[in-house]
């Protein structure tokens, strides 16, 4: 993902006349701070669903392809890729990024946001690597030159690793909550 913006700097870049005078405002600078810290993970998680989504809907075309060729067999292990992307992006979109507030339950600092950040920003090549993946299986399958069952073997252990760093992503986000 290198060369990819850093939309911390594209959400500080668009603020506009009312943001600016909150910065301007000492009581309400490091709520404002935090809250466009929020919304830059808020657009790269999306970034991260769109890749998945884009992975699950390929996989569906491929599902179609394996039908239409009278591969019936084969379908369940597509169907279940398709299955594990659609929970796990929707995981991704729905995760909770916490309220800034005026006066919040909890205190989540500048520092910890931008620790969260970065940690999301890492999901971005995950999730590109598991739609160019998946983009590549259909050409070859299209081709004959792969089966389902290789398909699942390359997919399925890209999916399990993507699974398992969100689980440590949410994993530190609830150690950080408690601690912090």
């Amino acid at each position: 993902m290198s060369g990819s913006p850093d939309l911390r700097d594209k959400v500080d870049e668009s603020r506009g006349f009312f943001k600016k005078l909150q910065l301007a405002v000492p009581g309400l600078r490091e709520y404002r701070r935090l809250e466009d810290i929020r919304a830059a993970d808020e657009l790269l998680r999306k970034q991260v669903f769109d890749k998945l989504d884009d992975a699950k809907n390929k996989l569906e075309t491929l599902r179609k392809m394996m039908a239409d060729k009278g591969d019936f067999g084969n379908l369940t292990i597509t169907g279940s890729l398709i299955s594990q992307l659609q929970q796990i992006s929707g995981e991704v979109f729905h995760a909770q990024q916490g309220s800034a507030g005026i006066s919040p339950n909890i205190r989540i600092g500048e520092d910890v946001l931008n620790k969260l950040y970065e940690y999301d920003f890492k999901f971005v090549n995950s999730a590109e690597v598991i739609s160019s993946t998946v983009n590549s299986s259909i050409t070859d399958y299209s081709a004959g030159s792969t089966t389902a069952q290789a398909i699942g073997l390359k997919v399925s252990p890209l999916i399990e690793e993507f699974r398992q760093a969100w689980q440590a992503r949410l994993e530190s986000v609830e150690n950080i909550l408690v601690t912090k």
